[in-house]
């Protein structure tokens, strides 16, 4: 019995998804034509990654500032990106997949410290910005395919919580047992 409940414990253990270590925003500066001011505070830079929302493209640009980004990894260079910031709008571009973009509304800290940023720098013109929205992709000639399950992504995330709700339901039925064996053994 101690066999059992010792393996499904270790199956458990190797079912749970290990936990990557976490990429970080080395620096963020909000740039205009004639040069650069630095985000400093913690909270903003923090929030930059895990605060804010993506949401609809504004019906209307506006000035803007370039938000320059550069990731660390385990105290190492990890790259870096560029968004726009319009403040007129409160409202970052981000470049997506295949030439698109999405919008995103930046946590209240994180706009506060952009705006800060921003004051002081010349902003680049409006026209820089390019179309706030997407065409319209043109009308296909027949209707698509049905599809019968989810075409979207790997699925890894659901095997990962399927997985570990699978062990989780291995150790409490290992549990139960070990219960009912003891109250037949007394």
């Amino acid at each position: 019995m101690r066999r059992l409940a010792c393996t499904l414990t270790i199956l458990t253990v190797l079912a749970a998804p290990a936990a990557a270590p976490a990429k970080e925003i080395g620096s963020l500066r909000v740039c205009g034509p004639d040069g650069c001011h630095p985000v400093t505070d913690r909270a903003a830079l923090h929030a930059f990654l895990e605060g804010g929302y993506e949401t609809l493209a504004p019906k209307s640009g506006g000035r803007f500032y370039a938000v320059k980004a550069t990731m660390r990894h385990e105290g190492e260079y990890a790259g870096g990106f560029t968004l726009q910031y319009v403040p007129a709008v409160n409202l970052m571009r981000a470049e997506a997949e295949y030439g698109k973009h999405k919008w995103l509304r930046p946590a209240g800290v994180t706009a506060r410290a952009l705006r800060r940023a921003a004051h002081g720098l010349r902003p680049y013109p409006a026209d820089e910005l390019g179309p706030t929205r997407e065409p319209s992709p043109a009308p296909a000639a027949s209707p698509p395919a049905r599809v019968s399950s989810s075409a979207q992504g790997d699925g890894s995330s659901r095997l990962g919580l399927a997985g570990g709700a699978g062990a989780l339901v291995i150790a409490l039925l290992a549990t139960t047992l070990v219960i009912r064996r003891r109250r037949r053994a007394s």
